[in-house]
């Protein structure tokens, strides 16, 4: 009796422990940014895309995690001005999106971004043709 429980006891803890890993575990995106939307504050802040080499559709949430889980972010504002210069200024280039979480549509469940990897020169801002930046 005693070995039963110890073995339900340890399925239900492996059963947890990997829901929590599915849900919060690091994961990365292969991606196309076609779009951003949101002004994170009455509708969240979203990242479209599209898989590398696919027509699939992936749809991102950029919601700051704060201490839980243990991502201590706190900058989605930042990383909505990256993805919009990456989509503005290399709409075709592959970057990495770095986050967790899941989609699930009927749960209205979407991944959380935490970094965007992207190649420097997509990460500026343009510059104008007389050599002014174009932010001033």
């Amino acid at each position: 009796m005693q070995r039963k429980l110890t073995i339900g006891a340890v399925t239900v803890a492996v059963l947890i422990l990997g829901f929590l890993w599915l849900r919060w575990g690091p994961s990365s995106w292969e991606v196309q940014i076609t779009g951003v939307t949101g002004d994170g504050r009455n509708v969240q802040y979203r990242i479209e895309s599209v898989r590398a080499g696919t027509a699939d559709t992936l749809i991102f949430k950029n919601a700051d995690a704060g201490f839980m889980p243990p991502y201590f972010k706190f900058d989605s504002a930042t990383l909505q001005a990256i993805a919009s210069r990456v989509t503005r200024e290399c709409p075709q280039e592959v970057v990495t999106m770095n986050g967790y979480g899941f989609r699930i549509p009927w749960l209205d469940m979407f991944p959380n971004v935490i970094s965007i990897e992207a190649p420097e020169r997509c990460r500026k801002a343009s510059t104008r043709s007389d050599g002014s930046d174009a932010a001033t």
